[in-house]
C-alpha cells in the first residue's frame, strides 16, 4: 500500500471517529476534541494541535482591566533622588568628630607621592637684603655712567 492510500483511509477512519466523539464521548481516551479533530500526518502534527486550541478561544483584547499610568507619575517614581542635603544633616549632626591632629595625620599619610597631589607650602619670604651699602651703588654708578 502507498502512503497516499493509508493517508485517505485514516482520514476516512477519523470522520467516522469525529462522529463518535460528537455524540457525547470522546472517541479515544486522553485525547481532546482538538485532538481528535487532528488528521495525524506526524508531520507538525503539535502546531496544527495548538491551531486548532487557539481557534477555540476567544480574543480578550479588551480595555475594561487595563490599568492606565500617567507619563508624569512614571518619571517621578523613576527619577534619582538627590540625598545629599539629608546626608550633610546626619554627618554634621554626629557626635564622634576626631581630633585635628589625627585629621592632620591621615590626610598627610593619605596624599600621594608626586608633587602636584602636595598642597602648596606657604613660605614667608624675606625681604632681600643688599649686600652693599647705598653710598657704594652711587660710587659705581659715577664710575660706570660717568659724572654728572
Amino acid at each position: 500500500m502507498s502512503a497516499a492510500l493509508l493517508r485517505k483511509g485514516l482520514d476516512l477512519l477519523s470522520a467516522d471517529v469525529r462522529d463518535k466523539g460528537e455524540n457525547g464521548k470522546r472517541a479515544t481516551p486522553g485525547r481532546s476534541r482538538a485532538a481528535a479533530r487532528l488528521v495525524n500526518t506526524n508531520k507538525g502534527a503539535k502546531k496544527t494541535l495548538e491551531g486548532i486550541r487557539r481557534q477555540g478561544k476567544k480574543n480578550k483584547a479588551t480595555v475594561k482591566d487595563k490599568v492606565f499610568k500617567s507619563a508624569l507619575d512614571e518619571y517621578r517614581r523613576k527619577k534619582a533622588a538627590d540625598h545629599t542635603e539629608e546626608n550633610l544633616q546626619y554627618m554634621l549632626g554626629s557626635k564622634f568628630l576626631t581630633e585635628d591632629s589625627v585629621t592632620q595625620k591621615v590626610l598627610a599619610h593619605s596624599q600621594g607621592r608626586k608633587a602636584k597631589d602636595r598642597p602648596e607650602t606657604e613660605e614667608a619670604k624675606k625681604e632681600e637684603k643688599s649686600v652693599f651699602t647705598e653710598s657704594e651703588f652711587r660710587k659705581f654708578e659715577r664710575e660706570y655712567f660717568g659724572a654728572s
